[in-house]
C-alpha cells in the first residue's frame, strides 16, 4: 500500500468518527410527549412540564441543522385554533424568548395534527435562540398570555445543536 492510500484511508476514518459522535444533532423524527401544563384551571401552575397527557411533538433536524416539527394535539378544546411557537429553553417558567412557527385548529373532538414545520437554521442561528447546543420546546396556546383554552408544551425539552 502506497502512503498516499494510507493517508487517504485515515482521514476517511478520522473523519467518519468526528461526525458519528457530534452532539446534538437530533435524530430522525425523535418523538416527545406534550402535556396539558399551565392551564387556568391552576393558575398557580409552575409551567413545569407536568399535566395531562395531551399528545406528542415529533421534530428531527436537517442536513442545515433546520428543524421539522410536528405537532399532534389531543384532548384540547374543540373547534379552536392554537398557536404553535418553538420556545428558547426548557420549560415556560425559564424561557429566553419565543418565535410562532405555525398553528392547528382542533376538530369537534379535540383533536389536530400541524403536519411538518420547517424552522430554517437562520431562523435558529437568531435570537433569542443562536449557534451551539439548545434545549428548547414546543408551546402550544390560544394567544400568547391566554391560557383559558389550555397551554400545552412537552413534557422533557428536546436537545439539539445549531450550526
Amino acid at each position: 500500500m502506497n502512503l498516499r492510500r494510507l493517508v487517504l484511508v485515515v482521514a476517511v476514518i478520522v473523519a467518519f468518527q468526528m461526525l458519528s459522535t457530534m452532539p446534538g444533532l437530533a435524530a430522525a423524527k425523535t418523538k416527545i410527549d406534550l402535556v396539558n401544563d399551565c392551564a387556568t384551571s391552576d393558575p398557580e401552575s409552575a409551567c413545569d412540564n407536568t399535566g395531562t397527557a395531551a399528545g406528542f411533538a415529533k421534530f428531527e433536524q436537517d442536513a442545515t441543522g433546520g428543524l421539522t416539527i410536528d405537532v399532534m394535539l389531543r384532548g384540547a378544546r374543540p373547534a379552536t385554533t392554537y398557536r404553535i411557537f418553538l420556545t428558547c429553553g426548557p420549560t415556560i417558567a425559564q424561557s429566553c424568548g419565543f418565535l410562532e412557527i405555525g398553528t392547528v385548529t382542533t376538530n369537534a373532538a379535540g383533536v389536530a395534527h400541524s403536519g411538518d414545520i420547517v424552522v430554517p437554521v437562520a431562523t435558529l442561528q437568531a435570537t433569542p435562540f443562536g449557534s451551539g447546543q439548545r434545549a428548547d420546546e414546543i408551546t402550544i396556546v390560544r394567544e400568547i398570555g391566554d391560557r383559558s383554552a389550555g397551554a400545552f408544551d412537552q413534557v422533557t425539552p428536546f436537545t439539539y445543536a445549531v450550526p
